[in-house]
């Protein structure tokens, strides 16, 4: 492990994992998902004493921390934006209550949604539950304000936020690391009613003004992380997290030096020297990602101003408030805002080329995998029972398992959050929808959010098919094991055993590469009365590659070329192991996971599989 004092390139992910080796932090906990994930698994394969653990989920990783830090000790949870959603009710709750050990919640955002789900600003989360945030602008101050919102938490007594998003949190720079801190904590918890517990109201509204009066402390305690510069030019800036980094880039390369406050604490923000410049100058420009906190802060101070300075920002429509900023805009919004014509900055226009240049590819699932074939079998059922299943719901949930959504399947037509599949089915029945409807989600997701909805339809007495797509990983967010995975460490929980438990009428496991047995088993299913699950269960191909590979073969006398079949391999299966040449399909052995569906799928019977000296295996291949 590198010394203090060393100059290294690192992600601002792993700034994050340094700075809780340097803080004497013995746990780091959360919940998998983009662009937090590396944090734990940084930390998981360095040579450290802490514990670095997944959850079962965001909530149950809170309340782990909670404990953790009521115990004395330091903890970081991490989680994404969403993930936040499902802690909110201990985040706010720990929040009125205090801390002992320090406890920082490490949450990212993501502006531009490279990664998926709603585009949420989670600074509202530090306003809601009276809880400080720092928004640090690079790597470097990611490893600095982790360690000082350890210090922070523990001077105020309560949690602190860390907010970053998916570009920081993946940008590299050269970070120079301090001084590892051994710390010597003896865990133990007082009993303190007042505190810990929520019975009484009047406990509770001492809690709030506890809370309150955390972040007024907070305020005071990290006011120098504000920095502001005052140099009399009459326009001024307001920049925070990598908005200043982008301003900066564009100050210098248009030689300019404005007056500007960067704002590096989200809650409290820093009235004061917001006010100071607004006192200097007669046009300030807000820049932010996402909602206008700080700018609606800046306004509200302006209101007070005797000589109130013009604010630009989202409400006039400079700043979006949709997607995430770049030098370009900030130098765009400047050259408004000035009334002057800049320099274009490196690389400016370059998103433009880029679209031109674009490939149009589906979004689709890896060479082989088993969720492939499950949505064929299941598509296949459908029709054999003379079903249309672009009429007949299947309710999508969290991870790979929601590919199904696209070309060439379209079989999944919902999206909404963990283990809304069987919810959101249970409502569409409810409402009186012809069945089936069919609610698909995978073996994590069914951990972190499946059963009480599961329990709710047995307890309501639904005629719900429940289809759990069985990979032994999480995959979509990096193959992180879940309590279902077979790892051979600490007990295994069996998905079968956990149904059974909560009343269902049955519970069937399919291989999905025996693709006439997965068939059947679907029509079963369809037709099933009462709750039944169908676990259609083979592992991770992109983690756990067949043990052995069955050579796939086109002969191509027998295919009758890409113009001349009805609807090709390639179109009604969007393998990307498959590929064109020309008018032939050819297959790319170096990709292909030798599953079998093409050749299950091919009308014309042109391609197979070679099985002489290859042993069948129970757990496909």
């Amino acid at each position: 492990m590198d010394g203090p004092g060393e100059e290294v390139l690192l992600s601002g992910n792993a700034a994050i994992a340094r700075a809780c080796v340097e803080s004497g932090v013995t746990l780091v906990t959360g919940y998998p998902g983009t662009p937090i994930t590396p944090v734990i698994e940084i930390l998981q394969n360095g040579k450290t004493e802490l514990k670095a653990q997944w959850a079962i989920n965001e909530k149950v990783a809170m309340d782990i921390a909670a404990g953790h830090s009521w115990a004395g000790l330091r903890t970081l949870v991490t989680m994404k934006m969403s993930g936040l959603n499902v802690a909110a009710d201990t985040v706010l709750s720990v929040a009125a209550s205090g801390t002992v050990g320090g406890l920082v919640i490490y949450v990212g955002d993501d502006p531009n949604v490279y990664y998926g789900m709603v585009e949420q600003d989670s600074r509202y989360y530090a306003l809601l539950s009276s809880a400080p945030m720092l928004v640090p602008a690079n790597p470097q101050e990611l490893l600095d304000f982790t360690k000082r919102a350890f210090e922070l938490s523990e001077r105020i007594g309560g949690p602190v936020f860390l907010r970053s998003t998916t570009v920081l949190s993946y940008t590299f720079s050269k970070v120079t690391l301090g001084e590892i801190r051994r710390m010597r904590q003896k865990a133990g918890v007082v009993f303190d009613a007042d505190r810990f517990t929520k019975v009484g109201s009047l406990r509770c509204l001492q809690q709030h003004r506890a809370a309150l009066s955390r972040v007024e402390s907070a305020g005071e305690l990290t006011d120098d992380l504000n920095e502001l510069t005052i140099t009399g030019t009459p326009i001024g800036v307001i920049a925070s997290s990598l908005a200043w980094d982008y301003l900066c880039e564009v100050l210098d390369k248009q030689d300019l030096d404005l007056t500007r406050l960067k704002v590096s604490t989200a809650n409290p923000i820093p009235g004061s020297k917001i006010n100071q410049l607004l006192a200097s100058v007669k046009k300030v420009l807000v820049l932010e990602e996402l909602e206008p906190i700080i700018e609606g802060a800046v306004r509200a101070e302006a209101i007070r101003c005797d000589n109130r300075p013009e604010i630009f920002g989202k409400a006039e429509g400079m700043i979006p408030r949709v997607g995430d900023l770049s030098p370009d805009l900030i130098r765009e919004a400047l050259s408004k805002v000035l009334g002057e014509e800049f320099d274009a900055c490196p690389g400016a226009g370059l998103p433009d080329h880029i679209g031109e240049m674009e490939v149009k590819r589906l979004l689709t699932f890896c060479a082989g995998c088993p969720h492939r074939s499950t949505y064929f079998a299941l598509i296949s059922a459908m029709e054999k029972m003379g079903l249309d299943p672009g009429r007949f719901p299947v309710t999508g949930d969290i991870g790979c398992t929601i590919l199904g959504i696209n070309e060439p399947f379209k079989i999944c037509w919902t999206e909404v959050s963990m283990g809304n599949s069987i919810g959101l089915a249970s409502g569409f029945l409810e409402a009186g929808m012809k069945k089936p409807v069919v609610a698909a989600l995978g073996d994590g997701t069914f951990f972190h959010a499946g059963i009480p909805p599961i329990i709710d339809a047995v307890s309501a007495g639904r005629d719900l098919p429940i289809v759990i797509l069985d990979n032994n990983w999480m995959s979509m967010t990096g193959y992180q094991e879940n309590p279902g995975t077979r790892n051979g460490r600490g007990r295994r929980i069996s998905i079968e055993d956990v149904l059974w438990g909560l009343g269902v009428r049955s519970v069937n496991v399919c291989n999905p590469y025996r693709l006439k047995k997965a068939t059947r088993a679907f029509r079963r299913l369809l037709i099933s009365e009462g709750v039944n699950v169908l676990i259609m269960r083979a592992p991770c191909v992109a983690r756990k590659p067949p043990a052995y590979k069955v050579p796939v073969r086109i002969n191509q006398k027998k295919c009758p070329g890409f113009d001349a079949c009805e609807r090709t391999c390639i179109e009604a299966l969007a393998c990307p192991a498959l590929i064109r040449a020309g008018d032939r399909v050819l297959v790319e052995e170096a990709d292909c996971m030798n599953c079998g569906l093409c050749a299950h799928y091919c009308p014309k019977g042109a391609i197979s599989r070679r099985w002489f000296g290859v042993r069948r295996r129970k757990d496909g291949i």
